[in-house]
């Protein structure tokens, strides 16, 4: 029987249509390693040690996972090799995806490709329901080193419900694309007489002081100076990002709740632990530094330097260490998730 003309050549475009596709379905899927080890009582406490750190908290592994599994049940690994799994992807690009949503607590984590077909079992982002609001404004993205896709990102916000003055939230986040893996929010407040009772107790209290002092009294002269009728903002201001650490580390000044005389405090607000930790405040007066030109120094070279670290401000010639102003030495105490600070071993950058 003759094959009509036009069928064959639908045929053959069909054909050629499916090429691609059938290609890419045959491509070997690509495992998502944490770790290996010939021995695998070391695989088994590496998997442990991970957990305690958590290291999973930013992913949703499949079923199963992470798991440890010999080299020979999958086509493709080293032979004669323990390997701890976190899943296994389709294409480079998901396990690449996947393996920055640990990288930060894993930085020895790697993605291979198998050389046979094998059951997929991609990990997922363990994403928080925390949209963000339509009005926000943006003041830096700021991505992972060696995690594709990872950001820090800061934003301004209002708060809700609005407060009496015009202050605003600072929010901190690690994304993946749409993806929200941790938030930190520094809210902002109000402080003095916000509302009318305050306003008239303050008005009141202020008549009270200069008539004490209108007759000499210099504890009520001294005591007009920190004494407002008005409702004021305090808020925490985003100044820079250290980038020199492995993982972006932000640097905040927060403007204190009680008196607008007092100096700005630095704080730092980085991952750790799967959250955003926000360190101890930085050491000396920083409220008369421009944090906003803060660098740090990791104690040692790496992807893991926040771990350890000096932060610093350069004197007018960047170069010269002794023009070095220093804010504090931090080190990560991975049991209780928190940096602490040392600043007699900071001194020594």
């Amino acid at each position: 029987m003759r094959t009509h003309p036009v069928r064959t050549v639908c045929l053959l475009l069909l054909s050629c249509l499916l090429c691609p596709w059938s290609a890419r379905a045959a491509e070997a899927p690509w495992a998502i390693v944490l770790g290996q080890d010939a021995k695998r009582p070391a695989v088994t406490k590496l998997l442990a040690e991970q957990k305690k750190a958590r290291a999973f908290a930013w992913v949703k592994p499949a079923k199963g996972f992470p798991k440890l599994v010999a080299s020979k049940a999958l086509p493709g690994l080293p032979e004669g090799q323990h390997v701890l799994l976190l899943g296994v992807c389709g294409t480079k690009e998901e396990a690449q995806a996947a393996r920055a949503l640990v990288r930060p607590m894993v930085p020895e984590a790697s993605v291979q490709q198998l050389t046979g077909p094998t059951a997929l079992a991609c990990p997922a982002p363990n994403a928080l329901k925390a949209e963000l609001p339509a009005d926000a404004k943006a003041q830096g993205s700021f991505a992972f080193p060696d995690a594709p896709g990872l950001e820090l990102t800061v934003h301004r916000v209002a708060p809700i419900p609005a407060l009496a003055c015009p202050t605003t939230d600072l929010w901190l986040r690690v994304v993946q694309g749409n993806a929200v893996l941790a938030r930190h929010v520094m809210k902002g407040q109000c402080a003095g007489a916000c509302t009318p009772q305050e306003q008239e107790a303050a008005k009141a209290r202020v008549a009270s002081l200069q008539a004490k002092a209108r007759q000499g009294d210099s504890t009520a002269e001294l005591m007009l100076k920190n004494v407002s009728v008005d409702c004021q903002a305090r808020q925490t201001h985003f100044k820079t990002v250290l980038t020199e650490l492995g993982q972006p580390v932000a640097v905040v000044a927060q403007e204190p709740a009680m008196s607008s005389r007092m100096p700005d405090v630095g704080m730092l607000v980085g991952p750790g632990c799967g959250k955003l930790i926000v360190s101890p405040y930085l050491s000396g007066e920083t409220g008369k530094e421009d944090l906003s030109k803060a660098q740090a120094k990791a104690d040692a070279e790496g992807q893991e330097g926040w771990r350890a670290f000096s932060v610093f401000v350069p004197g007018p010639d960047p170069t010269a260490v002794a023009e070095r102003r220093h804010l504090g030495h931090f080190v990560w105490i991975a049991p209780k998730c928190e940096w602490v600070t040392d600043d007699e071993e900071g001194q020594d950058m």
